[in-house]
């Protein structure tokens, strides 16, 4: 168990280096309309922001990146082991039956699906903040100077439930998103295996399609969950409520505003934690 836990911890924190500019991006874009494209939020988001614009929302998850992705494939790991005890050779999992890979995907989002929802929240609440102040200064009760004011100020309005905001919708998304990411990461090498091909290139080019398949399979509910949660205070919004009235004023293909973005995102940060993945399982079962 610890082996995945560890490849676990190591990939999910390379992972978010690489992809937390534009998880940022993408959820500006799926939350406001002042811009017109990835470029265009990019240059002026550092134009007004800094570059530390394309950054915020980071701490909590770089804190928690590790532990929740530690999480992830530990469950899927412990699943594993269960459908086939006594098996602890990781080249053994190529082998293995597609039904037992998706069996264990299930057993690994449930086991991390709570903790995450708390760390989205925090996350996409400080994304979509365009104003940077200091802890110094007096500011509006709906701005942050960072993950613990915002944490205290969850606390005062809403208490412990309010970190659950948009929990539902996070639950329906994890459940949905992750039946294709390892699956889908595992088929595709098994295909390229079946050509010989095992390297580098094969493993990001699986663990980026992975990733974009499990994101583009919920861009509509990434675009409710991050409209639950942007909104300020204690403001209760229910998802259908919140899907209709996107669909009555924006229209179908707003619920796909930033699908370029979220799938360069899925394809760079999943390519990188399967490889960083996989090479670790490796070390530490040598």
């Amino acid at each position: 168990m610890y082996e995945d836990f560890l490849a676990g911890w190591v990939a999910g924190g390379a992972g978010l280096i690489v992809g937390h500019p534009m998880d940022t991006i993408k959820a500006r874009l799926q939350t406001m309309t002042i811009y017109t494209g990835i470029w265009d939020c990019a240059v002026k988001t550092v134009r007004k922001e800094s570059v530390y614009g394309l950054y915020k929302g980071m701490l909590i998850p770089f804190i928690t990146a590790g532990a929740m992705h530690s999480i992830l494939f530990s469950g899927y790991g412990i699943a594993l082991r269960y459908l086939h005890p006594g098996e602890k050779n990781v080249e053994s999992r190529k082998d293995l039956p597609m039904s037992d890979i998706l069996i264990a995907s299930i057993c690994s989002t449930m086991a991390q699906v709570g903790p995450m929802i708390p760390v989205e929240l925090i996350k996409t609440k400080l994304q979509v903040q365009l104003d940077t102040v200091s802890r110094s200064k007096r500011h509006a009760a709906t701005v942050f100077s960072g993950p613990v004011e915002c944490c205290r100020q969850i606390w005062r309005q809403s208490g412990p439930r309010g970190f659950f905001k948009g929990g539902t919708v996070v639950f329906a998304r994890d459940n949905i998103g992750y039946l294709f990411y390892i699956p889908v990461y595992e088929g595709l090498l098994r295909q390229f295996r079946s050509f010989d091909l095992d390297n580098i290139w094969t493993q990001l080019f699986s663990g980026g399609c992975a990733g974009v398949s499990g994101w583009i399979s919920v861009c509509p509910l990434e675009v409710v969950k991050n409209r639950i949660q942007a909104a300020g205070g204690n403001e209760k919004r229910k998802p259908l409520k919140v899907a209709t009235e996107i669909l009555k004023t924006e229209g179908f293909t707003a619920f796909y505003r930033g699908g370029l973005a979220i799938s360069i995102r899925g394809f760079t940060v999943n390519s990188v934690i399967f490889l960083v993945y996989e090479n670790c399982l490796r070390i530490l079962h040598v």
